[in-house]
């Protein structure tokens, strides 16, 4: 067995590290990233928020460092950008439909690029990863969507390594206009059977998903290599609920997790 996380070296150790990286971050924006509004305090405060679940999930698995990080969905950067300036020494790939957005990652950024797919089984990314960040992707996707594309980060997530991603719970709903019926038939769905998801109008295939802790705990439960070690409501720009996974056998014969 590992030895037993020694916590508060690791909360010192990641104090260091994040020390000053507000700093560091590269304030460069693509004229074509979409989630720029021109308010750049408000799109680096979801960058920060992001960087914040992040090492909330490593201090509760005794993680210092990410040699290789994965930015799915990645856009324009800008979670990649705080990544790359908390973790200056990472190898970082960026991942996207966007392939503007992938190009403008490798350039600015250094990520190696990789370009994204529909259908999970037609992506190609090299290896495994120590951290791969999904923001708002599953929020846009149908139960067997979810379902494919988690079951593409447990195949590219490194023994130890971090799945960190955003959902829409019961705070983001509780948001939803009362006066839309297709946002009001997702909430209904919600309440019911813990998952709702309805197409964007006019498209198929990609919509709004939204979906509650003790559903996504169930999907998770199956895959005895990936442990949930953490939930954190509203912690994505105090709006999308984050969910952290760790890559190991939830079954192994002492929880190192809980030792101090």
């Amino acid at each position: 067995m590992a030895a037993a996380i020694d916590y508060a070296h690791t909360c010192r150790a990641l104090a260091d590290r994040l020390s000053g990286y507000h700093d560091r971050i590269d304030h460069t924006i693509s004229p074509r990233d979409e989630m720029f509004r021109g308010d750049l305090p408000d799109y680096l405060g979801v960058s920060h928020s992001a960087v914040a679940q992040v090492a909330h999930a490593m201090s509760v698995c005794g993680r210092t460092s990410l040699p290789r990080i994965l930015d799915f969905a990645c856009g324009h950067g800008r979670v990649l950008r705080a990544l790359r300036a908390a973790f200056p020494d990472a190898e970082l790939t960026a991942c996207d439909l966007d392939r503007d957005g992938v190009e403008f990652c490798a350039e600015r950024f250094g990520a190696v690029p990789v370009y994204s797919d529909p259908d999970p089984g037609r992506i190609s990314l090299d290896g495994e990863f120590d951290l791969i960040w999904v923001g708002s992707l599953l929020t846009h996707l149908d139960v067997g969507g979810c379902r494919a594309f988690l079951e593409l980060f447990r195949a590219h997530l490194a023994p130890g390594g971090l799945l960190v991603f955003s959902s829409h719970g019961r705070n983001a709903v509780d948001r939803w206009p009362a006066n839309d019926e297709r946002a009001q038939a997702i909430v209904a769905d919600f309440e019911r059977e813990g998952f709702g998801y309805r197409d964007h109008p006019g498209v198929s295939g990609y919509g709004t998903s939204a979906f509650t802790a003790a559903w996504i705990a169930d999907r998770l439960a199956p895959w005895t290599d990936l442990m949930l070690v953490g939930y954190v409501e509203r912690g994505l720009a105090d709006h999308q609920d984050v969910v952290a996974v760790l890559k190991t056998d939830v079954h192994h014969r002492q929880n190192d997790l809980l030792l101090t």
